[in-house]
């Protein structure tokens, strides 16, 4: 067998050190981290506006639609900030909820109520309560708020395959919550090329696949990849809640008094 010249060895192991194929593949955990480091630093925001519609589609095929404009703060130390008000139809006009999100502990929830005049404080016992009615919970706000910040202490991830979402290839995350009081798993699929979420399903501690939740109509503003239309499935009450965003705005520089119980009653202006 005839020799091969030492210029064609060193061209060879040099392609072979740089194939893909021979690269340790990412964890799951890497995975996460490299999404959070790109929200971090060339996606960060500081603050978020948004004005949605948002339609409940319950089982016997009637639709109820809302107005809403939603407000989001993001601190430098890890305290996040939601105020939602709801604009439309009359009967819900007035109605507002406030959300302050804390790393490592409870986060605490409030709602205004304007036929009553009054605020209620959202407890633990009522996080896994309908959201004014929609597919989503008290829990699965608070989940959508902090999940990009989960740690691995709080929740133990698995990379289990990849997948094709709405024709975007997925890498699908498996995270176990360690506080076992919600959901059992988690199962993301993130976007391999935007490092953005595209599917969440929600299992609940047996196992049992509860809800869906679909993220679409993904558009760059500026910078930021951004879903405007989100659409959460309960298959067991075959009902629907979807979400469209018409209109979305980062950094109009929200003051913190903006995220306040008293905002609540004075409206979102």
């Amino acid at each position: 067998m005839p020799r091969m010249p030492p210029l064609v060895w060193i061209v060879l192991l040099a392609a072979l050190l740089s194939a893909p194929a021979l690269r340790a593949e990412e964890t799951a955990r890497q995975i996460l981290d490299r999404a959070k480091q790109v929200d971090d630093t060339t996606r960060k925001w500081s603050d978020r506006s948004q004005t949605l519609t948002l339609t409940i589609h319950g089982k016997s095929g009637g639709a109820r639609e809302r107005s809403l404009q939603i407000f989001d703060k993001r601190g430098s130390d890890g305290e996040d900030k939601t105020v939602t008000f709801f604009l439309a139809p009359p009967e819900v006009k007035g109605t507002a909820f406030l959300q302050w999100s804390h790393p490592g502990k409870d986060n605490e929830q409030w709602l205004y109520l304007p036929e009553l005049k009054r605020t209620r404080r959202i407890t633990s016992q009522l996080r896994d309560q309908s959201f004014m009615g929609t597919d989503f919970s008290y829990r699965d706000l608070e989940i959508l708020a902090e999940i990009r910040g989960w740690t691995e202490a709080q929740a133990a991830s698995a990379l289990v395959g990849s997948e094709d979402v709405d024709g975007h290839a997925c890498w699908t995350i498996a995270l176990t919550p360690a506080e076992r009081d919600g959901y059992g798993k988690i199962v993301l699929s993130l976007d391999k090329e935007l490092l953005v979420l595209r599917k969440l399903i929600f299992h609940d501690a047996g196992g049992v696949m509860v809800k869906t939740l679909l993220q679409s109509d993904v558009k760059n503003v500026g910078a930021i990849p951004t879903a405007y239309r989100m659409d959460m499935q309960t298959p067991a009450k075959e009902s629907r809640t979807e979400v469209v965003i018409t209109e979305v705005k980062y950094d109009t520089g929200l003051a913190d008094d903006f995220f306040t119980e008293r905002q609540l009653q004075r409206g979102p202006r």
